[in-house]
């Protein structure tokens, strides 16, 4: 895990990165919300649910001490926006084209300057087949749990909220899953 010191609280993050590699899915089909088919949104969000609840499985198997993570509206916005940078050309990465954890900055703009933040992202290519959002969940989840940074994540007592965004885009989909935990000994106002 990786440890940085921000003001007077410790923000530990643990950001890895997976790509994988078999064909899932078919034809390239726009991904972004304003301009995306109802059925492509509706099959993104099927499969962040999946996701969601197999990570919740995992962590209740592997970790049964650590709290189910709960859905958090700003951080799937968080989640989706990294997806859709990523789908639509942004680099395949936990940072900007400036070198900027973007997780991580807004996280701590649009959530909170202190706590444990998490960063898990997949991408899948595909040829010739249709997109099928249970086959992608399963993928993204087995795919994170056998990686060893993807797994500490997952299973982290640390967390206790997480957002998870999917963006179909032409013949790729990308899944973010952020993960947060507040700070146990984050400075407390008008204390020294």
């Amino acid at each position: 895990m990786i440890d940085s010191m921000h003001g007077y609280a410790r923000l530990s993050a643990l950001v890895a990165a997976l790509i994988l590699g078999a064909p899932l899915f078919s034809h390239a089909q726009p991904a972004s919300p304003s301009s995306a088919p109802t059925s492509i949104v509706r099959a993104e969000h099927q499969a962040e649910e999946i996701i969601a609840r197999l990570i919740n499985e995992e962590r209740a198997r592997f970790a049964p001490d650590a709290l189910e993570l709960q859905a958090n509206g700003e951080l799937d916005r968080i989640a989706r926006e990294r997806s859709g940078y990523m789908a639509h050309g942004g680099p395949f990465a936990h940072e900007d084209a400036q070198g900027r954890p973007v997780a991580m900055d807004q996280i701590k703009s649009r959530v909170s300057l202190y706590g444990y933040f998490g960063e898990n992202i997949m991408m899948e290519k595909w040829e010739n087949l249709s997109f099928d959002a249970l086959r992608f969940a399963r993928e993204a989840v087995d795919g994170w749990m056998a990686s060893e940074g993807h797994r500490a994540n997952i299973l982290s007592p640390n967390y206790d909220r997480s957002g998870i965004g999917v963006i179909i885009n032409d013949n790729s989909a990308y899944a973010t899953q952020v993960f947060y935990g507040p700070q146990r000994d984050a400075p407390q106002p008008g204390r020294r």
